[in-house]
């Protein structure tokens, strides 16, 4: 019996570990429909000192949809503007602070060795 309560205590702990991580990484933002023109022009509200999650609602959309995947980089920036910070590998745009600590948050968007977008996550900064 000692060891079966043990057993679900272990459980119950592990539990709210991964619910709590979850929570903690995860962007506290409604998904958005993602708008070309609106991205654009939320641009200027992510650089402020607090602009809270900007970007993020739309990030998610794309995210879930898939709407990126195998685009090229010239079809993405054409898409979504000029990235906030860019190398070969991965461009990001800024969302806002889309985290619970307030963070900045990106959206990261990675492309394979053949130039074409591979995967599109949220990171924070």
């Amino acid at each position: 019996m000692r060891s079966a309560l043990l057993l679900a205590s272990v459980v119950s702990v592990a539990a709210l570990t991964v619910v709590g991580f979850r929570y903690v990484t995860s962007v506290h933002e409604p998904e958005e429909s993602f708008v070309a023109e609106q991205w654009v022009s939320r641009r200027a509200q992510v650089q402020l000192n607090d602009p809270g999650c900007v970007r993020g609602g739309m990030a998610l959309s794309l995210i879930r949809t898939g709407a990126l995947l195998k685009l090229t980089r010239v079809e993405v920036v054409g898409l979504l503007g000029a990235p906030d910070e860019g190398a070969a590998e991965a461009l990001r745009y800024g969302l806002g602070q889309c985290h619970w600590d307030w963070r900045q948050s990106l959206l990261v968007v990675s492309f394979s060795p053949g130039g074409n977008v591979s995967h599109v996550t949220v990171a924070v900064d």
